[in-house]
């Protein structure tokens, strides 16, 4: 899991950012995404990161490249039959996506598509990275299937909204999109105090060097609580104090958590090295008993999954001094 979130860390940070997926406009249908056929009633008209593209009206082979549609495909009935590397081992995602996609070929990572490995699946459909895949690779797979757009910086939501709607599917995502808002309003509601009062702060530890990182609103694993409008502490200077920012911190200047009221470490295992760091123990966070380390695939990319992160958030919030 540390492994393929560092390579979508990495792959994200340097992106252009591309402008917000307006999904009033996704689609050219009035009923779950349905769009305007050509004639033929074969294909469809939607929306994607990079503007209006055809494809097929009900895609049975679909081919996901991307580290995040694939879930949001297996949640509206789609399984595709191709995915990314990794995206199958334990704690990338929740355990009922690892056994839905255990069958699929996996054939692309941050850095390369196999277009052979797409070719042989003889795809209907392919979700590619709108800011990731060299021109060449594009248009090899443009000679295969009609090519699917999406935006890994933008909001997440409106991305699994655009990929059930490329599939046809669009119905199913809202009606998930309405159970998640609910359940975000409600946790939001339940733990207003503690929400309000005890800032946040989500930190990665390296596992390869004594350096630590804090996540702005916006980062990759912050959607769920954002969605119930958590309080997130104020970065302190040379901290990344935006979501698509990056800075590791030296372990010497851990103090600088002293202004969360609550910490969620994302690698446990590393919060071994802090045990007789007197700066680290005089945290108010950690004298309070409020660190918390058991947050399994924090990445959000459906609202399914979100729901599970959702769970994790209002258990942790229960938790909380």
């Amino acid at each position: 899991m540390k492994l393929i979130i560092r390579g979508l860390r990495t792959a994200l940070t340097g992106l252009v950012l591309l402008p917000a997926l307006v999904l009033a406009g996704c689609s050219s249908g009035d009923s779950g995404g349905s769009g305007n056929a050509d004639g033929s009633g074969g294909t469809r008209t939607v929306t994607d990161a990079l503007g209006e593209v055809t494809v097929p009206a009900d895609p049975q082979r679909v081919v996901a490249t991307d580290f995040f549609s694939s879930s949001m495909l297996v949640d509206v009935g789609v399984t595709p039959v191709g995915v990314m590397e990794g995206i199958i081992q334990p704690d990338s995602r929740p355990q009922r996506y690892v056994d839905a996609l255990a069958d699929a070929e996996q054939l692309s990572t941050y850095a390369e598509i196999d277009v052979e490995k797409v070719a042989v699946l003889e795809p209907d459909l392919i979700i590619v990275d709108a800011a990731f895949p060299e021109p060449e690779t594009i248009d090899r797979l443009e000679g295969i299937a009609p090519l699917f757009h999406v935006d890994l910086t933008g909001d997440w939501a409106e991305r699994a909204l655009s990929v059930a709607d490329a599939v046809g599917r669009l119905d199913e995502a809202r009606a998930q999109q309405g159970d998640y808002d609910q359940r975000a309003a409600e946790i939001s509601q339940t733990y207003r105090k503690v929400l309000d009062e005890k800032s946040l702060a989500i930190v990665s530890l390296n596992t390869t060097d004594n350096t630590w990182a804090s996540y702005a609103p916006g980062g990759w694993p912050t959607p769920p609580w954002i969605d119930v409008d958590a309080t997130f502490r104020t970065p302190t200077d040379g901290e990344a104090d935006t979501g698509d920012a990056w800075v590791w911190i030296s372990d010497e200047e851990i103090g600088a958590l002293d202004n969360a009221g609550m910490i969620i470490v994302l690698e446990k295992e590393q919060l071994a090295r802090y045990r007789n760091n007197p700066m680290w123990q005089r945290l108010p966070a950690v004298q309070a008993g409020n660190v918390f380390d058991d947050f399994p695939s924090p990445a959000t990319s459906s609202f399914r999954w979100g729901m599970d992160n959702l769970d994790t958030v209002e258990g942790i919030l229960r938790e909380v001094k």
